[in-house]
């Protein structure tokens, strides 16, 4: 849900008559609803309804954060994102980061902690998404089972400098991965953090048996 912290000013609310699901799958649900704007106008809100709650995981390590080029078919090319799905019914975001980080990468958490939440777009999707932090088991490593809608490449190392480069160069875009990047940084200020200063490299796998496979992919 939305922030429930003090913000500057108080905006009217955009008032729902009547929420009209147009269209649905499992993935979730898309509405046209009903509503009646501040100034009093009656009109129509389009939002779109994620089946589960979401979970994007920032996996660390020595070598700083991994990240994972996808090829993504909205924006059609390659995308650099930190390894992202949702939370199975019941399913703790924790343990969900563990699960979509070895499903897309095959990397292993050693452990993994929630840090906070990002909404991927407050203008058209509700459903709120968790932000993990993972540090990556050192050896072991598993084999990636990414979905098969998916196209994945190897993750990739980067530095927080390396990351700010990137950032700066617009060689990131994606705006959940940006966001997680700042509640990670924020989270680990004034820790020493796990950032390493090195360049990126890529990751030394250590093949171990695969985690059963989940039921949500992001």
């Amino acid at each position: 849900m939305p922030t429930r912290h003090p913000v500057p000013g108080t905006p009217a609310p955009i008032r729902q008559e009547r929420a009209v699901e147009v269209y649905a799958n499992r993935f979730g649900h898309l509405y046209n609803d009903e509503v009646v704007f501040p100034g009093g106008t009656e009109g129509r809100y389009l939002r779109w309804q994620w089946s589960q709650q979401g979970v994007v995981v920032v996996p660390v390590g020595p070598q700083g954060m991994a990240l994972l080029p996808m090829y993504r078919y909205p924006v059609g090319a390659v995308s650099l994102e930190f390894p992202r799905g949702g939370c199975v019914p019941g399913e703790a975001p924790e343990v969900a980061a563990a699960r979509e980080l070895a499903e897309e990468s095959g990397l292993v958490a050693a452990s993994v902690r929630s840090i906070g939440l990002l909404h991927a777009d407050t203008g058209l999707i509700g459903t709120q998404t968790h932000v993990c932090l993972a540090d990556v088991h050192p050896v072991q490593r598993s084999s990636a089972t990414p979905d098969a809608s998916e196209s994945v490449a190897e993750p990739v190392w980067a530095s927080r400098d390396t990351m700010t480069e990137w950032l700066q160069e617009g060689r990131i875009t994606c705006g959940i991965t940006i966001a997680a990047f700042a509640v990670a940084t924020a989270a680990m200020a004034g820790t020493g953090g796990p950032f390493s200063s090195s360049p990126a490299v890529p990751p030394h796998p250590t093949p171990v048996a695969p985690p059963a496979p989940g039921a949500v992919r992001g």
